[in-house]
């Protein structure tokens, strides 16, 4: 389990004699390992993040929040798989009239103030990601807001927030619904406005049985943000306390939700979370929470040095920040000696001193174009002018 965590992407052999060797013993063959890794649940792993992520929480007086909330930013991603009937079967992919690309949906809960992945979830590719914010919110705490990309607008979500009192703040498009509509065409900056059940909801509701009626509202607040673009940003909340939460602070608190963008490139590129062990469906399962795991104990490690960051920043005009490249690298060789050692706070402590050896400025307003390109078949490997893999 420890080895799982310790992120391995090269071959297999010699993965499993770089770790053994750090204990001391011989390595165990591929084949012995394999064997060993499937008596193993992958909920185990679940587990374990869960538990992390709890006693990350358990005392919460050390955590940044957001006039007294928690930022929760809920977004989802595909992750591209591999060729084999098993994990097809399990996962599902996209298709068309030529091939079918096996993929699997992944939603993540970022909190975005103290970088700390809090609840995830690995599916099929069918899966959409409104249905991991609906399971997401089943443990949303009164202190949490959450925050949405306009891809979870819907009536449904924004009735569970409201039905369970969960603070939320969604952008929707500017054609949403017929009262968003009328907002727009106002001109107005915001405007505390009623949503009517749409028919076709209270079809689906009826359909499962559910007792409804037509004549149900949802009372929420309508903000329009300028962008500088031909359309402004619509955002929908259920802050409606204007003198407490002004329209001049939501610009900012949205914004905060780009950091979860930032969470999926660390995950997908840095931890290459779609370079997987094993080649069974529960390989990727394990694969996939131990990623999750590896995060969240290289942010705490992040989150430790935070203090002498700032030191080291007081007489800066450009701030540093921890090399997050670099500083995943060599995580990934102390790992499981992090977790093992008889004194776990001096491996921390040396971390620490490790990662802060390796600060790049924070450039502000940095924008990379991301230009439509098909991507080649042929070749493993490509290099990027802005990126280098560090193991």
């Amino acid at each position: 389990m420890f080895f799982l965590l310790s992120q391995s992407k090269r071959s297999l052999s010699i993965e499993l004699e770089d770790y053994f060797e750090s204990l001391g013993v011989s390595a165990c063959t591929k084949s012995a390992f394999s064997k060993a890794r499937y008596r193993v649940l992958w909920c185990f792993f679940e587990a374990w993040h869960k538990h992390f992520v709890n006693l990350i929480y358990s005392d919460r007086k050390d955590l940044r929040t957001w006039r007294g909330f928690f930022l929760k930013a809920i977004d989802g991603t595909s992750i591209y798989l591999f060729k084999d009937e098993e994990v097809e079967k399990a996962f599902g992919g996209s298709s068309n009239q030529h091939l079918c690309v096996p993929m699997a949906r992944s939603g993540l809960e970022l909190d975005v103030l103290n970088g700390y992945c809090t609840q995830v979830q690995l599916q099929a590719h069918s899966v959409g990601e409104v249905v991991f914010a609906e399971a997401f919110l089943e443990d949303c705490k009164p202190w949490d807001m959450r925050i949405y990309d306009r891809n979870f607008a819907g009536y449904r979500l924004i009735s569970k927030h409201i039905e369970k009192n969960a603070h939320f703040l969604m952008r929707c498009t500017v054609g949403f619904n017929s009262v968003v509509k009328a907002f727009v065409a106002s001109g107005k900056r915001q405007a505390i406005v009623n949503f009517t059940i749409p028919k076709n909801e209270v079809l689906a509701r009826r359909k499962k049985g559910e007792v409804v009626d037509p004549k149900e509202t949802l009372r929420v607040r309508l903000l329009r943000i300028e962008i500088g673009k031909d359309e402004p940003e619509i955002l929908i909340t259920n802050l409606l306390n204007l003198k407490k939460y002004p329209h001049s602070c939501f610009k900012e608190l949205y914004n905060y939700r780009w950091k979860d963008e930032g969470r999926f490139d660390q995950i997908k590129n840095k931890l290459q979370i779609e370079v997987f062990s094993g080649h069974k469906a529960q390989a990727i399962y394990q694969d996939f929470f131990a990623t999750i795991i590896a995060s969240n104990l290289h942010n705490l490690i992040c989150e430790a040095c935070t203090q002498e960051i700032q030191q080291i920043n007081a007489h800066k005009i450009t701030p540093s920040a921890i090399n997050q490249n670099v500083s995943i690298g060599l995580l990934k060789k102390r790992m499981s000696q992090l977790l093992t050692d008889p004194k776990p706070q001096e491996v921390f402590s040396k971390l620490k001193t490790i990662f802060l050896r390796y600060l790049e400025l924070v450039r502000p307003g940095r924008y990379y174009p991301r230009p439509q390109n098909v991507r080649r078949l042929n070749g493993k490997y490509q290099t990027f002018k802005n990126y280098r893999r560090a193991s």
